[in-house]
């Protein structure tokens, strides 16, 4: 079936109900029953219809899930050392290998292991929307936003979701100045996947408070050199990949420019130039705390260009482009004021629309197929 077709119905209509009156308490009931339902439909797909169909690793990691039920802690730590310290597969991250195992020990059932480890996502997820969200059609667009452009990594199974999940923890962690709690939850992230080192000057420049005049400079600056990336993307993959010492991501940038994803390429830098003329240093002045989320958009800017040279370098992206569902909305009422109903229908609908264009994800269940 097409997932979506039920999903943005859904958080629309929900969304809609709890608008009657809108408060703290309907605020964190509506992101608890979407997300409730967001982790059923990822934890319950079929790994293998996922792979077949979409090119995605649910298989592997379903298979890898299985393979640590005979594991012992030698082989683990063996494991551990050689990806470390003896030149180890750069694919052997050990903290995914743990929290295998660790799940393994009270479950040999591949959906519930996700039902469980997909909670690494979605409940920092759940609180950065139930802290920093302000009325229910800004989490509506932020659903509709993550069902859209999301949700398909998480459905995938992949390690790199629960890496984001951990360092949206160490953000929350940085924010509540809880400085060695920020570090393990970064570090924790570095053993789920290693690209979560692209989210550590994100974190630096949120502990720095980085000023909102040096943010605007920076991500105007992004956008001059958006040409340059976009040209030159495999140069620069090819260079990251050897900088952080993974030839995986560097024998990406070796092969020709595949393309792909180009909607997701054009939508993210349209919804970051659109943040950057809406969100002025005064409102960032004002509302200190989507300050601390606009530092993750010249990242944005500068890293959705490699998506040109092969789509799935949308995962690069993924570490910043989870914001834009706060970062939009706040952009919304700082162009329409009072008025920000309007702009935020406007929003809803044209991304609806523009997912039932594309057409949506079809989806079973692992008990389907």
């Amino acid at each position: 079936m097409l997932i979506n077709l039920f999903l943005i119905p859904f958080v629309i209509i929900l969304g809609l109900l709890f608008a009657n009156n809108d408060n703290k308490v309907n605020r964190r009931l509506y992101i608890i029953i979407c997300t409730a339902v967001f982790l059923f439909v990822a934890a319950m797909r079929s790994p293998e219809y996922m792979t077949n169909t979409y090119g995605i690793d649910s298989s592997s990691y379903k298979y890898m899930f299985e393979s640590t039920f005979d594991m012992g802690w030698d082989e683990f730590f063996a494991t551990a050392y050689m990806r470390y310290f003896g030149g180890g597969s750069d694919e052997a991250e050990v903290g995914y290998i743990a929290l295998n195992k660790v799940i393994g020990l009270f479950t040999h059932d591949f959906a519930f292991f996700s039902l469980l480890a997909d909670l690494l996502f979605f409940v920092p997820f759940g609180i950065i929307l139930y802290r920093y969200s302000t009325n229910i059609y800004g989490l509506i667009f932020a659903f509709v936003y993550y069902i859209s452009l999301i949700q398909v990594y998480l459905i995938g199974g992949g390690r790199q979701m629960f890496a984001v999940g951990l360092d949206m923890m160490a953000l929350l962690a940085v924010i509540d100045r809880k400085k060695i709690r920020a570090i393990i939850f970064f570090l924790l992230g570095l053993t789920i996947h290693a690209s979560s080192f692209l989210f550590l000057a994100p974190l630096l420049m949120v502990w720095h408070e980085i000023k909102a005049k040096t943010l605007k400079t920076m991500h105007l600056i992004c956008f001059i050199v958006f040409p340059i990336v976009l040209m030159m993307p495999n140069q620069i993959i090819t260079f990251m990949g050897e900088a952080a010492g993974s030839e995986k991501y560097a024998e990406y940038g070796r092969h020709a420019v595949q393309g792909g994803a180009n909607m997701f390429l054009f939508l993210m830098e349209l919804l970051s130039l659109f943040c950057l003329i809406v969100i002025k240093k005064k409102n960032m002045l004002q509302n200190k705390s989507m300050a601390i989320f606009y530092v993750m958009l010249p990242f944005l800017t500068l890293f959705t260009p490699l998506i040109r040279s092969n789509g799935t370098m949308i995962r690069i992206v993924l570490y910043y482009s989870i914001f834009m569902t706060l970062l939009v909305p706040y952009g919304i009422d700082c162009l329409f004021k009072k008025d920000n109903q309007f702009g935020y229908i406007v929003a809803i609908g044209a991304l609806s629309l523009l997912a039932s264009i594309v057409g949506g994800m079809t989806y079973y269940f692992y008990w389907q197929i």
